[in-house]
């Protein structure tokens, strides 16, 4: 049966979480047998008969409690990650660290404008803006945060390598 995934937003230095703890509480949070990628808030996860944002409210409200850091949460369902995945138009290139897809929590009302000039190229589609950053990303200015100001919208970047990790895992 496939899983929920839960992406954290902010996930890191002094908000860093420990993997082993964070499944513990949000497995007695009652979201089954919890799985994390990596240490930058990547959970696969039961949800139970929830609703995506019962799932985010839960896991922030866990995490707040537990840790004391209120970060965002967007949940996908791995339909919807698949789904995201085939719609990303930078997924085949061959180096899929430098591109990103920026998870938003609602779909934007304002539109797209890139700054003229930039290597990056950015789309914009449904809940998600893909990104490719042929120059990498370290000294790109077009960072989730980026997005978030301009879109309106609360956002999380995952490169193309940990949605297909992701996608595997929930599958």
């Amino acid at each position: 049966m496939p899983r929920t995934v839960a992406l954290i937003r902010g996930v890191g230095g002094p908000t860093a979480l420990k993997m082993p703890p964070l499944r513990e509480v949000l497995a007695s949070a009652g979201l089954g047998d919890v799985q994390t990628l990596q240490v930058a808030g990547n959970l696969v996860l039961d949800d139970g008969g929830r609703s995506p944002d019962e799932i985010a409210d839960l896991v922030r409200d866990t995490v707040r409690g537990a840790f004391g850091f209120d970060l965002p949460v967007i949940v996908r369902s791995h339909a919807q990650l698949a789904d995201t995945h085939a719609r990303n138009p930078f997924a085949d290139g061959s180096d899929g660290r430098w591109v990103q897809t920026v998870f938003l929590d609602a779909a934007p009302s304002a539109a797209l404008e890139l700054p003229a000039g930039i290597p990056e190229e950015a789309v914009l589609d449904g809940r998600e803006v893909f990104v490719r950053y042929p120059a990498g990303i370290g000294g790109s200015k077009l960072q989730a945060g980026w997005f978030e100001k301009r879109l309106g919208v609360t956002g999380t970047a995952r490169n193309a390598n940990t949605v297909a990790k992701l996608l595997a895992m929930s599958a």
